[in-house]
């Protein structure tokens, strides 16, 4: 088998902690009367990369002053924790992770977000265990959608990243995964699901309705 293991980003692809973030700020917007455009907010998922989107900045332009960001800050926090602890394994992964240990692969996620949300997020679920590595955003030069939080998780597991596949939900993901030479399954989220994913070498609605070995045949393994 050429496929040695299976690579996981963490947010939105594990578990969706995307949506409860995205309510959370639509939420702290509508407080103000502005509502948060989708196709804005998609830009941010999948990197911590600045780019032309800021969401404080963007409300105080649109309500035409600075606002005390801490107070909001704590307040829109609470909210979107609340909606994350309501939030299981997307459908399929604890299938895939069983599968992958039947099958001997290793197992890691590679995630644009630092280690102590991810562990913390994985332990609520259940699956911090079932992981032999995680390599998270903290931990490379460059965030997605640059190779190298993908690269490190091969470098941990031993093996070379053409023989991994990896499990994206955004567009900044797959490129990320894409970059280090790994075949990439999309699996869009809530958010998501709109967006071009034809730089994926596979995409689908969700996990449960791929047979893990035969994803391993379509990536060669």
């Amino acid at each position: 088998m050429s496929i040695k293991a299976l690579i996981f980003d963490f947010d939105g692809t594990i578990v969706d902690t995307e949506t409860p973030e995205f309510e959370s700020w639509r939420l702290e917007y509508a407080v103000f009367g502005v509502e948060l455009p989708l196709n804005l907010w998609v830009q941010l998922i999948g990197t911590t990369t600045p780019g032309a989107f800021e969401p404080y900045s963007w409300l105080e332009s649109k309500i035409g002053k600075a606002l005390d960001r801490e107070p909001l800050r704590a307040r829109r926090r609470a909210v979107m924790m609340d909606l994350i602890a309501a939030e299981r394994p997307r459908p399929g992964i604890e299938d895939w992770l069983a599968g992958g240990r039947e099958l001997s692969l290793g197992l890691a996620v590679a995630s644009a977000s630092r280690r102590p949300w991810v562990e913390q997020h994985l332990r609520a679920v259940g699956l911090f265990d079932r992981f032999d590595h995680l390599a998270t955003g903290d931990q490379v030069e460059r965030p997605k959608p640059a190779p190298d939080v993908y690269l490190l998780a091969a470098k941990r597991l031993g093996i070379e990243p053409h023989e991994a596949i990896a499990i994206e939900d955004s567009r900044h993901g797959v490129a990320s995964a894409k970059a280090a030479g790994m075949f990439t399954i999309a699996v869009p989220n809530r958010l998501t699901a709109g967006l071009d994913f034809s730089e994926a070498d596979l995409r689908v609605d969700s996990l449960d309705g791929l047979d893990l070995g035969e994803a391993i045949r379509r990536a060669g393994g």
